[in-house]
């Protein structure tokens, strides 16, 4: 008999594995929804069995190559990828492609180590550009007239996408106002909410629109160091990120512990140089624990896995490299850093 889920401390590596083999095959009615992210969901189950070392023993070169022709088919002319051919249309202004799947689908190319001689380098170049608002930050799409974006969602995590992207390409973007704006969303605490600035309703103040979170916090401090910033006061944000630990690691104080916040606060610490705070056993003890019987992660131990906790989950722990089999993880791209090496040498290739 299995132990209580709540007990487990072995790593179900092979269990893993056919989880996210059944997440690439079909998943279910409840995920209809997610079908404008259709990459993003692939991109967390190839890079998981990337971690996993699965994909050369469990995918065939041929499937590998439908994938990959499939993502391809995903780029704009204009340069940038869509997230699904849902809304696939011979014109991008009415199906413009998207900053967080552009992000995505380039990392799954690497991840298939599919040529890259077909992207748009300069295409791309323009789409993120054409992403910039005037207070530095990003939306998802392009900012103009043209579109209801500018505004909408326009936060650390558009940041995030656009520097691993622009990253990638070398794409000498200037940062200046990208950064003052990341910088403006620190908070008092150490550290960052999505956005500066306030909520305003007929000129009076209501509240601040200042929430720190692990997730948004991650995005600032890897954006800031793919665009060679250094954080102001790091010591705040490393100590703000240490006390989210609390056996597994929770998004903001007073919340339970939830496996992707292993790797956004992990992540996080990692890329400021302090790793050797965290206390692994303890982390490494609560995302075993959330394992599920048949595969995957839950969000907490006894809750049903999906793809999006479960590929973090496994993230985390490649950041720790306690579990044998599983890759060492590139905490900013957030793919493996065996991945990571293959696409800086496929870009110069390509250049």
């Amino acid at each position: 008999m299995d132990p209580p889920r709540a007990q487990q401390r072995t790593f179900r590596r092979n269990a893993h594995v056919a989880y996210f083999q059944r997440c690439l095959r079909a998943l279910p009615t409840a995920a209809q929804g997610h079908d404008p992210n259709r990459i993003t969901i692939a991109y967390f189950c190839l890079s998981a069995l990337d971690l996993l070392g699965a994909l050369d023993d469990h995918v065939a070169l041929d499937q590998r190559q439908r994938w990959a022709d499939w993502i391809w088919s995903l780029q704009s002319p204009s340069g940038g990828f869509r997230g699904s051919p849902y809304m696939t249309t011979l014109g991008d202004h009415t199906s413009p492609p998207h900053l967080p799947s552009t992000y995505t689908a380039l990392m799954t190319l690497a991840v298939l180590r599919a040529p890259l001689d077909r992207l748009n380098v300069p295409g791309l170049v323009s789409f993120i550009s054409s992403c910039q608002c005037p207070d530095g930050s990003f939306s998802p799409l392009p900012a103009d007239d043209g579109y209801i974006s500018a505004g909408f969602q326009n936060d650390v995590r558009m940041s995030y996408c656009a520097s691993v992207v622009a990253d990638v390409i070398a794409a000498g973007l200037p940062t200046q106002t990208q950064t003052e704006f990341i910088a403006r969303c620190k908070t008092w605490e150490g550290g960052y909410a999505s956005r500066p600035g306030v909520i305003e309703s007929q000129g009076k103040l209501l509240k601040e629109n200042r929430l720190t979170t692990g997730g948004t916090t991650y995005c600032s401090v890897a954006a800031l160091s793919m665009m060679g910033a250094i954080p102001e006061d790091p010591d705040a944000s490393i100590r703000w990120l240490l006390q989210r630990q609390i056996g597994g690691f929770q998004g903001r104080p007073g919340k339970l512990e939830d496996v992707c916040y292993s790797f956004w606060c992990g992540a996080a610490i990692t890329i400021l140089g302090h790793a050797g705070l965290i206390n692994g056993e303890a982390d490494r003890a609560f995302l075993l624990a959330a394992q599920s019987p048949l595969g995957g992660f839950g969000k907490e131990p006894d809750d049903y896995p999906d793809p999006f906790h479960s590929y973090l989950a496994l993230a985390a722990l490649a950041l720790s490299h306690q579990d044998g089999g599983l890759k060492q993880l590139d905490p900013r791209w957030n793919v493996s850093r065996e991945t990571a090496h293959w696409l800086r040498e496929e870009m110069i290739r390509v250049s």
